[in-house]
């Protein structure tokens, strides 16, 4: 696995295939198949196929055997013309992909015979596909219509994310603090059900790799986290300099161990035993593309991961800490752990001391706009589950809370995401992450075969 480029969505591999009927408008099918598969390539993905209508088992057979040499995330399933169920559950039968079916508009005048019938063959190999268990969803419309393929987009994005998630590896620093026992986790029940592994990382070990990390390094971190914030000047020079040093073994420890994140035991070992609340550390990790969970959690190590492959974007784990009904909001914070790319648009990001510790180094700002999304994996009465609702964080000029503080405004009813979370028993982190990302989400639920919670 590429692990370079940790915040880049993995790109979807494809599959596509088309079925037909002789009975039909034959000739204006194989055009509509030409365009849908250009229509695909155009997207920048790599897609695998060609034009030909497959129109019986056995062609479908084999056209299958070559895709699922290619691996793909998605097949592509276009119903050129009607055609029954045999030759869908064929391919999906030798391609283990979950199946985004294309039904084409009919083509006729008011009063012609039914050119293709395209949608009716879709609805009958969606049944028989939801039958063996694959996930499905669709398009309706012709290549180059507007929005067109964004279910698919959604499928693809889900699919390629739980690609990644088979190969996943995060750091665990320390374990969860005496009495959260929402960030506890069960390694063999995670690795089966969603493929992380865990690499378990002593405390004791980082201080060592801190202390010991080069001064050049360290001065260079600082520097550069200086270019960014005048603020950090005014702090203690021995705190500013132990964040340096844990930002140099932790990245070393990063890279060294081909991990793709951490979930940090931060207090107490971290301000009592080394000086430091390492929240802007993480920050500035997260920054770098490796996603940061504090307080050892590794669940919400693992929704950071889910959002961020999914949307590309850089996702942050909070607290619930307030409920506006009025507004119809919800405050999400924690105490300064945000990367400085999720601060508003051209503000400087403000470095200071914990805001209960008061040691440094934490950032202190609040989170930009913008269209959001909200996740938590969890675990329920019957195993895994996932939970997500869309909505907006609001345009807050002032950071509510010292830390990082971001206001959301959810899709639905603000107490209903509040009663949910508290009397459905989730764990007491939540990740957000910019952009909408439930339908992807929802697909990605399913593909792991895990119970989905929509807000």
């Amino acid at each position: 696995m590429n692990r370079e480029n940790r915040r880049e969505a993995p790109l979807p591999v494809l599959a596509f295939a088309s079925i037909a009927r002789p009975t039909f408008a034959v000739d204006y099918a194989e055009q509509m198949a030409a365009k849908a598969l250009a229509a695909l390539q155009q997207e920048g993905w790599p897609v695998y196929g060609d034009t030909s209508l497959l129109m019986d088992a056995q062609a479908a057979r084999q056209s299958a055997i070559h895709l699922q040499e290619r691996e793909p995330d998605v097949l592509v399933l276009l119903c050129a013309t009607f055609s029954d169920a045999s030759m869908a559950v064929e391919l999906a039968a030798h391609i283990s992909a979950p199946v985004c079916l294309w039904a084409l508009r009919e083509p006729g005048s008011p009063g012609e015979r039914l050119w293709l019938n395209s949608l009716c063959g879709v609805h009958l190999a969606a049944h028989a596909l939801h039958k063996t268990g694959r996930v499905v969803r669709y398009l309706y419309g012709d290549p180059g219509e507007a929005g067109l393929f964004e279910p698919l987009k959604a499928l693809a994005r889900a699919a390629a994310t739980r690609r990644r998630l088979r190969t996943s590896r995060l750091g665990l620093v320390g374990e969860a603090p005496s009495g959260f026992y929402g960030c506890q986790f069960d390694e063999l029940e995670l690795g089966r059900v969603i493929g992380t592994s865990v690499h378990r990382i002593n405390l004791t070990r980082i201080f060592q790799a801190a202390s010991q990390a080069p001064a050049s390094a360290v001065d260079t971190v600082i520097a550069s986290t200086q270019a960014g914030s005048s603020g950090l000047s005014a702090l203690n020079p021995d705190e500013v300099r132990r964040f340096g040093a844990a930002y140099v073994a932790l990245r070393s420890l990063l890279q060294e161990e081909q991990l793709d994140g951490l979930a940090v035991r931060c207090w107490p070992e971290f301000p009592q035993d080394f000086g430091l609340m390492p929240c802007a550390t993480l920050g500035r990790l997260a920054d770098d593309g490796f996603i940061c969970a504090c307080e050892a959690d590794l669940h919400g190590a693992v929704t950071l991961l889910i959002l961020q492959w999914l949307s590309g974007a850089a996702p942050l784990l909070a607290d619930v800490v307030a409920l506006n009904e009025e507004a119809g909001t919800i405050s999400l914070w924690h105490c300064g752990n945000a990367p400085a790319c999720l601060a508003r648009s051209g503000e400087e990001i403000p470095l200071t001391v914990h805001c209960n510790r008061r040691i440094g180094v934490t950032g202190n700002f609040a989170i930009r706009p913008g269209p959001a999304t909200l996740a938590r994996l969890g675990v329920g009465s019957r195993g895994y589950r996932l939970l997500y609702v869309e909505g907006e964080l609001l345009d807050e000029s002032v950071n509510r809370f010292a830390g990082n503080t971001a206001v959301f405004r959810p899709s639905c009813d603000a107490h209903q995401l509040l009663d949910t979370l508290i009397e459905g028993g989730w764990e007491h982190h939540v990740a957000f992450v910019a952009g909408h990302q439930a339908a992807a989400l929802a697909a990605l639920a399913e593909l792991l075969e895990i119970e989905k919670v929509a807000l």
